[in-house]
């Protein structure tokens, strides 16, 4: 009663309201707290970037995918869900969470800081596997839209791959449209592809680098 501001008990035994009004206001008063409560953490945790505070209505559905998927997209979205939980470990989160001196530089260009967004959009690694998936993604955005894709800057394009229904909603109707759909399922496969590749990338480096060598001790107990 006092958390959500709903009153006394003794309030409510001189003016007690009907089931109805008791319980909009109840529900009322909950989305008004929480709305409150979201709209002033999210700003202080890095995961809930994607959750875009300006799109966020308490309530309303906000699809993170589309709901029609195959079992082959519902292997894509492990990679979707943990680069919008910002859990997807690349080295500058590695360096953040490690005891060690991690460098945070991207180990497939060697080129910037491994980011989301370098992972995403800029890796000169991934190019190629980028290139293909990202026509298909531009044609049905400009299909949606009437717009191009690659005149948006490239936060917005990063944030749009990863959480596209708070943009895409504006233009449509609902997120059960095909349309949707399409679009979702090009941003999976550019998502997931991505992950294939830089996996397959880190373990043929980490496989070409020379092994350590171990430093002997001489009868002087020196390093030889």
């Amino acid at each position: 009663m006092w958390k959500y501001e709903l009153g006394t008990v003794a309030d409510l035994a001189d003016n007690t309201p009907t089931k109805g009004k008791w319980k909009t206001r109840v529900l009322k008063a909950i989305h008004s707290y929480w709305s409150d409560q979201i709209d002033s953490l999210t700003p202080l945790y890095s995961t809930l970037f994607f959750l875009r505070q300006d799109k966020y209505v308490p309530g309303k559905i906000l699809p993170l995918l589309s709901l029609e998927y195959t079992a082959r997209e519902s292997e894509r979205l492990k990679t979707k869900v943990r680069l919008l939980t910002g859990t997807y470990m690349l080295q500058t989160k590695r360096k953040n969470f490690n005891q060690y001196n991690i460098n945070p530089t991207c180990q497939m260009c060697g080129e910037e800081n491994e980011t989301a967004e370098h992972f995403v959009l800029k890796c000169s690694a991934l190019h190629s596997v980028r290139q293909l998936i990202m026509v298909d993604i531009e044609r049905q955005w400009e299909a949606i839209t009437e717009t191009s894709f690659n005149t948006l800057p490239v936060d917005e394009q990063h944030y749009i791959l990863i959480n596209s229904w708070p943009t895409l909603k504006t233009f449509m109707k609902t997120h059960l449209s095909t349309e949707f759909h399409e679009f979702e399922k090009h941003c999976g496969r550019l998502l997931y592809g991505l992950d294939r590749t830089r996996q397959l990338l880190l373990v043929t480096n980490a496989s070409q680098r020379p092994p350590r060598t171990k430093h002997k001790k001489t009868k002087e107990g020196h390093n030889s």
